[in-house]
Order: structure tokens, then sequence, then C-alpha cells
């Protein structure tokens, strides 16, 4: 029986992370954007202005990734390059007025569906989920290395 549930809890897992990234590639799509370069936004919103090795580290990617990401979002006027005030061979990578309100959006949105979703949900189960969530992060982390 334990065995069952384990299995079913897994499939449950997988089907809640596939629908996630269906709708959450959608609402993205509506605005342009996909999942990377969503979370560059979102790391430059939360974090401020970084280094370009910073924001690879963050986003757990090469730095050759970043400039990539960093190149298109540019073009779309939604981050920029600055001189690092401080060292001078660095550049730092920063939002742009409309990349703020764009991730300002974005966070509304997420509250929102949190909201939505989540709302009615009582705080112990609310903990139960986050506690196992964390465990399967652990494990999917613990089996890359």
């Amino acid at each position: 029986m334990r065995e069952q549930d384990e299995l079913t809890a897994f499939d449950k897992a997988f089907e809640l992370a596939a629908q996630l990234a269906e709708v959450m590639g959608k609402a993205l799509a509506e605005r342009g954007l996909t999942t990377a370069r969503a979370e560059v936004l979102y790391v430059l919103h939360n974090q401020g202005p970084l280094v370009q090795r910073q924001l690879a580290d963050a986003l757990r990617c090469t730095p050759r990734h970043v400039t990539t990401l960093v190149d298109t979002l540019q073009t779309a006027d939604l981050v920029h390059r600055t001189p690092h005030p401080t060292d001078r061979r660095a550049t730092l990578v920063a939002l742009t007025d409309h990349g703020q309100h764009l991730a300002t959006e974005l966070d509304q949105a997420r509250r929102h569906a949190a909201h939505a979703i989540l709302g009615d949900t009582p705080a112990t189960q609310l903990r139960a989920f986050i506690a196992i969530a964390d465990r399967i992060l652990v494990h999917i982390g613990a089996s890359d290395g």
C-alpha cells in the first residue's frame, strides 16, 4: 500500500509540474516571454542590478546563455547594460522602466494565481505541501550531482 501511495504521489507531482509549466508558458507567451527570459526579469526585480556572472549563478546557467538572454531582453527594451561603478571591467544588467513595469505585472499575476489556487487551503495543508515539495526538490537536486 505504501509503495502505491508513493507512486501515486510521484505521478501527481509530475502531473502538477506539467500543468503548471503549460499554464505559465501560455501566460508568459502572451507577454512575449519565455520561461528563461521571465526568470531573468524575476531575478533582477528581486535582487536589483547584477553583473552577468552573478545573474548566471542566480539562474544556474552558463554566462554564455545569460549573454544571449540579456541580448534578447535588451533588444525588447526590458533590460539595459551599464558600467559597473567600481569595476571598470564589469557590466551591470538592470531592468529598464518597461522591464520594471512588466516584472511588477508578472509578480502581481503570480500573487493573484497563488491566491486563486491556494487561498482557501488551510495553513497546515500549505505547510505540509511546502515540506513535501522541499523534500522532492532536495532529492532531485541530489540526483543531479
